[in-house]
């Protein structure tokens, strides 16, 4: 799994980038502007390096067509090794608390929210950088 930070440019207010960063088959976790400048945090569940490469092409295609555009730090690439401890202990974690405050169905809420958190803290404990990649040149819409 990877985890890729976008950097874009954006002279418009709207979800549009968004949306087309989840049409190239991210998976989006954040998004914030500064400025005119967007930053998505997105996840992309294969461990296939050209696949990735294809997706971030495919990414600033669609991002082009909506006006946008990226620079020379475009997308910033972690390699993130699946574990599953974070998951294990946040699910562990969050079903003793959701019981203690709870009862049964603080049980099984506390659990899904310790293994939502601890998805978290196993992609950024687990991440090791690969690479920035430019925005493509050839992309022209």
């Amino acid at each position: 799994m990877y985890k890729i930070v976008f950097k874009v440019t954006s002279p418009f207010r709207d979800a549009r980038g968004l949306r087309a960063v989840k049409r190239a088959g991210f998976v989006p976790y954040m998004s914030k502007r500064n400025g005119d400048v967007e930053i998505y945090a997105t996840l992309f569940k294969s461990n296939d390096m050209e696949e990735l490469r294809e997706a971030l092409t495919e990414v600033a295609y669609f991002l082009g067509k909506e006006g946008r555009s990226g620079g020379q730090d475009f997308a910033t690439v972690f390699k993130v090794n699946d574990s599953y401890l974070g998951k294990g202990v946040g699910g562990v974690l969050g079903a003793t608390i959701g019981f203690k405050i709870g009862g049964l169905p603080g049980l099984f809420l506390g659990a899904l929210g310790g293994l939502l958190l601890g998805e978290f803290l196993d992609i950024e404990m687990n991440e090791s950088y690969v690479g920035v990649y430019p925005w493509p040149i050839s992309i022209e819409v």
